[in-house]
């Protein structure tokens, strides 16, 4: 999605009051050098750290390259840029480059014997907007809770997913295309090389991300280049069945971009004219054209093989435990995909009077509520649900959710929980104390409810990534979907694990997937 507003991360964080504490500033030394940190709230914190070379110059449009060296002591108490956009929000506060591939850890004990969990994060943004210095990402207050946690910037937009002609040619027998994910899975393996320098244990990873971060998840899961990287894997509004494009529609676009510049052909000529495009004409490029067709993941052949849907269907994923899944109102991105009532009610022609009558049976009335509905099962539901069925029919354990509790303070005010809504809930979100006027409103309006679903929603992804499972003492039971059973823990006032979740709902999509791809149905 284009423009993703984090509404209700916006709508609603939790700022506890934490200060910044004078302490010993932490050190270690990985292969590339020492690194000098900071302390923040007895969390040792690295920022900045280069995962890759620079993708400037000839390395625009090539995968990542090997990381710099230095010598002496480099200062990391800083984030890195976060990589070229057109960057809304707190984003736009943000300095920005095409040396942005760096990432930052968060530790509760930089010991090479501690062997932490560790969780890494990856943002979302629809693959053209995010970046791992984003406040609401600061992991301080997850690494409280014995996890080391990563997060990291990859190439978005036409930097990040371009799969021209010239570059295939360029590169003949490797990868080209998506670069933004081999971003992705270079920052995985600098993890499994350097993680144990910072207390974390190389052979306990788990990727967690939400909406193109979460898709991003999925298609990890599915990369044959990422195997043996993670060990778990959380896809929060992930999408799921949604398809990306293929090689073909993917060149197609890439030629068309090239075209703006009067820039055509596979030669030398050609590759030197789009490097030295400037960013900011790239940039601009980017509006205006359809994302589904242009800066996203592909199909590439070499780091996705295949529709990840398929492929989860075909149980060619990575063996590990699985969690997923969506929000209560995930419309609220309708406004940025300028998606009309009638666009979705279109898709069902003849047998829209059906689905209405179906969505009635449970109290959705008025084309604004349906069409709503409709979006939140179809695009973000079903698609959380549908892969953790074909996670449990792989053989690994899965575990998928429904996100529903809204913030006391925002009841009156909310439709449910927006897209993105769920990560204030599992950050705790520390770094919503850089917006002063909000992190005062925040303060005052938290309930002790609001506080008690935070602490609920860590431990769960905290438990996951420590053992594969998300209960632990005190917690709601959350059963594990199975072949035969399936169960969703719904977040709520009162939460708990309900079964057979909008299941002829789900299925109105799930039949549409299977007739679509010849895929047996989750």
């Amino acid at each position: 999605m284009r423009r993703i507003i984090l509404g209700a991360a916006l709508g609603f964080t939790l700022a506890l009051g934490w200060g910044v504490e004078a302490q010993a500033a932490p050190e270690t030394t990985i292969a590339q050098g020492t690194l000098a940190g900071a302390s923040e709230d007895g969390v040792a914190v690295f920022r900045g750290i280069p995962f890759a070379a620079p993708p400037v110059g000839d390395l625009r449009w090539r995968p990542p390259q090997q990381a710099p060296h230095w010598t002496g002591t480099r200062q990391a108490a800083d984030f890195g840029p976060i990589c070229p956009q057109d960057a809304y929000g707190p984003g736009k506060r943000l300095k920005q480059s095409e040396d942005c591939l760096t990432l930052n850890v968060w530790s509760p004990k930089v010991a090479s014997d501690a062997k932490l969990p560790v969780m890494v994060w990856i943002y979302g943004g629809g693959f053209v907007n995010g970046g791992s210095a984003y406040p609401y990402y600061d992991g301080t207050r997850l690494a409280s809770h014995g996890v080391v946690v990563i997060s990291f910037n990859y190439r978005v937009g036409w930097l990040g997913f371009f799969d021209h002609p010239a570059l295939a040619k360029e590169n003949a027998g490797d990868a080209t295309g998506n670069y933004g994910l081999m971003d992705q899975i270079a920052a995985l393996k600098w993890v499994r090389a350097n993680i144990a320098k910072f207390g974390g244990d190389p052979d306990n990873v788990t990727i967690f991300g939400e909406s193109a971060g979460g898709m991003s998840v999925n298609d990890l899961m599915t990369s044959p280049k990422a195997r043996g990287l993670f060990e778990k894997a959380i896809s929060e509004s992930g999408l799921g069945l949604y398809p990306i494009p293929t090689a073909e529609q993917a060149e197609k676009a890439a030629v068309t971009f090239a075209a703006r510049f009067k820039i055509a052909g596979t030669s030398e000529r050609t590759l030197a004219a789009l490097r030295k495009l400037p960013v900011s004409e790239i940039i601009a490029a980017e509006k205006g054209v359809p994302l589904d067709r242009s800066t996203t993941p592909m199909v590439d052949g070499k780091v996705l093989t295949g529709q990840p849907a398929v492929l989860f269907a075909q149980g060619k994923i990575a063996k590990v435990p699985y969690l997923a899944g969506s929000n209560s109102n995930e419309a609220s991105l309708r406004q940025w995909l300028s998606l009309t009532n009638k666009a979705i009610f279109d898709r069902y022609g003849d047998r829209r009077p059906a689905v209405r009558k179906l969505y009635a049976a449970d109290g959705i009335a008025g084309d604004d509520a349906l069409a709503n509905e409709i979006f939140d099962d179809t695009i973000f539901a079903a698609g959380a649900h549908g892969l953790a069925h074909f996670a449990a029919r792989a053989g690994v354990p899965a575990y998928v959710y429904h996100f529903t509790y809204v913030p006391t303070a925002q009841r009156a005010k909310k439709a449910g929980v927006g897209h993105g809504g769920e990560i204030p809930f599992v950050f705790g979100l520390k770094g919503y104390d850089a917006f002063p006027r909000l992190a005062a409103a925040i303060k005052k309006g938290t309930s002790d409810k609001d506080r008690a679903m935070i602490a609920m929603v860590e431990a769960y992804w905290t438990n996951f990534a420590k053992t594969g499972d998300p209960n632990g003492k005190g917690l709601p039971d959350w059963p594990a979907v199975t072949v035969k059973a399936n169960h969703t823990l719904i977040f709520a006032d009162d939460t708990k694990a309900v079964a057979g979740f909008h299941k002829r709902r789900l299925d109105l999509t799930y039949r549409a997937w299977s007739k679509q791809t010849g895929m047996p149905a989750p």
